[in-house]
């Protein structure tokens, strides 16, 4: 099955770019996946390492990209967003398979996903922060039916650019699939899009480090993260509250070090030195993670 990853070329530089090799060295480890990523942005070495591990990198193209172009010149919105919302484009660039596999490019793989069973009309997700509550969905992880997604696309972009104009910065592209697919999804299994704060799992396929990652899990155990702000609060609160779990994740890590660049090895092995010796209770009284109840839609 064909793997899909989508990226701007901002996401190559930094924690999104070391989080993406991460994610296909585990990929090439466990699964026989064939990696596809969606990308927007000239062409580096980054996109050279990938390329030189099998990933086919496809120039994609948003085709409501003016409109984000201008509400960002308008100052309403922000052009670091393209890259999520090239996960949209799938549905366009997939023409001959019947089902695709699709993540965010900030997971890894524990064993091969079982995905043969899973097909879905449009598409299957897993819950985003509860996992016993199916009311809102993380769309980072996905299993698509591109050919029936392409029948709805029209109608699909028609409500993404009515709706990006009139909401804009509290409008991304997680909730348009929402809204939009509201009813009309499959669920997928918990195991192949598991968060570090559901506790460990050893049935877990793969592991998305949806909320804290790389570099915001390094500000925290440097005392360098802002504690104050909303979204501070609830990052730092995950991480704080499940700190075993995420200590697990980065011991997982471990073993891809040596296949990256020094830089990326010296910054790896000093952030699990620093994990190993961690005390998450230091900031424990601050933790209040009330915002996992979340639910976009009347129960």
């Amino acid at each position: 099955m064909k793997w899909y990853l989508a990226l701007n070329e901002g996401g190559t530089r930094g924690d999104i770019g070391l989080h993406t090799k991460l994610a296909v060295l585990s990929a090439l480890k466990h699964t026989e996946l064939a990696p596809r990523l969606l990308y927007t942005g000239d062409r580096n070495p980054f996109t050279a390492w990938l390329e030189e591990r099998g990933v086919k990198v496809i120039d994609s193209r948003l085709p409501y990209l003016a409109v984000i172009e201008e509400l960002a010149a308008a100052g309403r919105y922000h052009m670091l967003t393209v890259g999520h919302w090239l996960r949209t484009n799938v549905c366009l660039e997939e023409r001959e398979d019947e089902h695709v596999f699709y993540s965010d490019v900030d997971v890894l793989f524990l064993k091969r996903p079982e995905l043969e069973t899973i097909c879905p009309r449009y598409f299957s997700a897993a819950p985003e922060f509860d996992r016993t509550s199916w009311n809102y969905f993380n769309a980072g992880v996905m299993v698509l039916n591109p050919q029936n997604m392409r029948s709805d696309y029209e109608e699909f972009e028609r409500y993404l650019v009515t709706t990006l104009r009139e909401k804009t910065h509290n409008f991304h592209d997680q909730i348009a699939y929402n809204e939009f697919y509201r009813g009309r999804w499959d669920r997928l299994p918990l195991e192949l899009n598991w968060k570090p704060y559901w506790s460990q799992n050893d049935a877990a396929a793969l592991l998305h480090f949806h909320g804290p990652k790389l570099g915001a899990i390094a500000a925290i155990v440097e005392e360098r993260w802002n504690w104050e702000s909303n979204h501070g609060k609830q990052i730092g609160s995950l991480f704080i509250k499940h700190f075993p779990s995420y200590l697990e994740a980065f011991q997982k890590i471990e073993s891809y070090i040596p296949a990256l660049n020094a830089a990326e090895q010296d910054y790896l092995g000093r952030l699990l030195l620093r994990l190993r010796s961690y005390d998450p209770a230091v900031h424990f009284q601050k933790v209040d993670v009330s915002f996992m109840n979340f639910c976009m839609f009347p129960e």
